[in-house]
C-alpha cells in the first residue's frame, strides 16, 4: 500500500543504540547479533516507506550494525515512494535492501531480487500464506514479508457513545442512518483525507471486492477481461458512498491529509475516517486515550458483503548483485524475524509479524483487527494487485468525482480506461 505519508525524507547513517525483548516467541532469532568480526569494512543500505517508529527501527539496526561490524544506511522516504524507488533504479543506485508494497510494485522488480526459493531454513521462519505475497509467477520466493496490516473504516467509540449508536453499520442505508444521528449530535461524522490519492484509492478498493472470487480473482477477471468494473457486483454503491462522505463530511475534506484526518478522529472532532491499523503509533501520539476501533466499510444493502481488508503490506528483497549478498540477506532475515525487530513490529508499530508465532500485539486495532481475521471475516488486498501507477490516477478521479467535476457513469468509465493502460 501507498500510504501514510510524512512531510520530509529521513536519511540517516545509523548510531548506537538497543531495543530489547520481543513481544512473542518466535523460535529463533533469525541471525545471530553477537556475531561477526569488527574488523569487517561492510557498508549496507536499507531503503523503505516507513513513517512510523523509524527512531527506535534506526536504533536496533544501529545496534545489529555495531556488534557485526556493519556500517548501515537507512532511508525512510514515505512521500513519493514510488518514484523515488523508480529513481534509484534509474539512476543504478540500487540498496542492498528494498520495501515494496505486495503485489504489482513489487513485481516490477523481482528481476532486481535473490531467490530465497532454496532457503528453506529462513522460510519456515514465515507464515505460509505471508511467504506466497512474495512468489512469482513461477512461484519463487522473491521477497519476505514483514507485518500484517488491516484497513477499513476506523471509528471513534465515544462519538459513536456520545450520539446514542450502539450497532455498527453493516449497510449503505445503515451508514446513512448513522450519519443522521452523528450531525444530530452535534458530531463530524466523516474526516475523509480527501487529499491523499492513496486513501481515496484504498477506500474505493472496499467496492471492487467480490468476495466469492477474492481480491486475486477479482484482479485476475479485470485483468483478463472476464470482467469490467460496471460488473463488479459492488462497485456502483460507491458512488452513493461517496455522495455521503461528501454530504456529512467537512467542507475541507478534499484538502486534508492523513495526518490531519487521523488527528480529527484520535481527538473526538471526527467519528470515521478511511485507514488502517498501521496509524496506532500516530493516533497514540496524538491521543493515547482515544477509543478507536473498526467498522468493516458497507458496500451494499447486504450486511454480508461488508469488508474488512487485511494482508501482508510491505515485502522487502534483497538486491541480488549486491557486493555483500550473504551479510545483507543475514541483515533481511534479522529485521523480520528477531526477537528485537519482533518487539519493534509488535509493541512500537502495533502490527502482527509476519513471521511463526504467537505474539501479543501493543494497540486496539490491530487486536480487535486480529478478531476479524480469527473469525474469517477479512478478505484480501486488491488495491495492491492493481496495476503500476493506477493508484493516484484512481484517486485523482475519485476526488474529481467529490469536486462535482464528473458524474458516476463517466468516473466508472475512466476507471476502466486507467485499469487497462
Amino acid at each position: 500500500m501507498k500510504r501514510r505519508v510524512l512531510a520530509s525524507m529521513l536519511s540517516v547513517v545509523l548510531s548506537v543504540g538497543l531495543l530489547a525483548g520481543c513481544g512473542g516467541d518466535s523460535g529463533s532469532t533469525g541471525s545471530d547479533s553477537s556475531s561477526g568480526s569488527s574488523d569487517k569494512d561492510v557498508k549496507l543500505s536499507v531503503f523503505d516507506a516507513k513513517a512510523y517508529g523509524t527512531e527506535e527501527f534506526d536504533a536496533i539496526l544501529a545496534d545489529y550494525g555495531e556488534k557485526n561490524g556493519l556500517s548501515i544506511e537507512v532511508q525512510h522516504s514515505p512521500n513519493d515512494y514510488d518514484a523515488l524507488v523508480m529513481s534509484r533504479f534509474n539512476s543504478d543506485d540500487i540498496p542492498d535492501i528494498l520495501a515494496l508494497q505486495v503485489g504489482s510494485s513489487a513485481q516490477q522488480y523481482y528481476e532486481y531480487a535473490y531467490d530465497w526459493s532454496d532457503d528453506t531454513e529462513v522460510l519456515e521462519l514465515f507464515n505460509e500464506d505471508a511467504i506466497a505475497t512474495g512468489k512469482d509467477a513461477d512461484g519463487n520466493v522473491m521477497s519476505l514479508p514483514g507485518t500484517y496490516e488491516t484497513m477499513g473504516l476506523l471509528y471513534n467509540k465515544d462519538l459513536f457513545e456520545q450520539a446514542g449508536i450502539t450497532e455498527l453499520p453493516a449497510t449503505i442505508s445503515e451508514m446513512e442512518a448513522v450519519c443522521e444521528k452523528l450531525t444530530a449530535a452535534g458530531i463530524t461524522p466523516f474526516a475523509v483525507a480527501g487529499k491523499e490519492l492513496w486513501v481515496l484509492h484504498q477506500l474505493a478498493s472496499n467496492f471492487m471486492m467480490d468476495k466469492s472470487l477474492e481480491a486475486q480473482g477479482v484482479a485476475d477477471q479485470l485483468n483478463s477481461g472476464e470482467l469490467t468494473f460496471e460488473e463488479l457486483p459492488n462497485y456502483k454503491n460507491l458512488f452513493p458512498f461517496l455522495d455521503l462522505v461528501i454530504k456529512y463530511g467537512s467542507e475541507k475534506q478534499l484538502e486534508y491529509d492523513w495526518e490531519t484526518s487521523e488527528n480529527m478522529l484520535a481527538n473526538g472532532e471526527a467519528a470515521m475516517i478511511q485507514m488502517g491499523d498501521w496509524c496506532q503509533a500516530t493516533m497514540d501520539e496524538f491521543n493515547p486515550d482515544a477509543n478507536l476501533g473498526f467498522i468493516p466499510c458497507p458496500v451494499s444493502e447486504n450486511p454480508e458483503d461488508a469488508t474488512l481488508l487485511s494482508s501482508v503490506s510491505w515485502t522487502y528483497i534483497v538486491n541480488k548483485d549486491s557486493e555483500h549478498l550473504e551479510e545483507a540477506k543475514e541483515l533481511l532475515t534479522f529485521m523480520l524475524t528477531s526477537d528485537e525487530m519482533l518487539d519493534w513490529m509488535c509493541n512500537v508499530i502495533g502490527n502482527v509479524p509476519a513471521a511463526q508465532g504467537e505474539f501479543e500485539v501493543k494497540g486496539d486495532l490491530a487486536n480487535e483487527a486480529a478478531g476479524y481475521i480469527s473469525a474469517g471475516k477479512t478478505n484480501g488486498w486488491i488495491h495492491t494487485l492493481a496495476p503500476t501507477g493506477f493508484q493516484d490516477e484512481a484517486g485523482a478521479a475519485y476526488q474529481n468525482y467529490m469536486l462535482g467535476n464528473a458524474s458516476a457513469e463517466e468516473t466508472t468509465k475512466l476507471i476502466q480506461e486507467l485499469w487497462n493502460e
